[in-house]
């Protein structure tokens, strides 16, 4: 069980991180929390990641790593991350 619960934490912060560089490459200022990150995918129009930051934020970060609840969204938090962290990639390295 706590295998599941740190690597559920480690998806959410790869998404935070994959964000954090997005945000930087950008040209704005670096995150000094989640609101923070919110706020500039907001102003940058990244509606899809803010999505994806909604559904892993809640079923990764704080059902599955605080709470050691296991739910079925977990897979597919866990699979949108992996579409955001591609998608990401692309617009950095434009």
């Amino acid at each position: 069980m706590m295998r599941v619960r740190e690597g559920c934490e480690k998806v959410f912060h790869a998404y935070v991180e994959a964000c954090a560089a997005l945000i930087q490459k950008r040209g704005l200022p670096e995150l000094g929390d989640h609101r923070d990150r919110f706020e500039r995918l907001d102003k940058l129009g990244e509606n899809m990641l803010m999505d994806v930051g909604d559904l892993t934020s809640l079923y990764l970060h704080q059902y599955g790593y605080y709470l050691g609840l296991i739910r079925p969204q977990i897979d597919d938090g866990m699979k949108r991350v992996e579409e955001a962290l591609r998608y990401v990639r692309r617009r950095i390295e434009r």
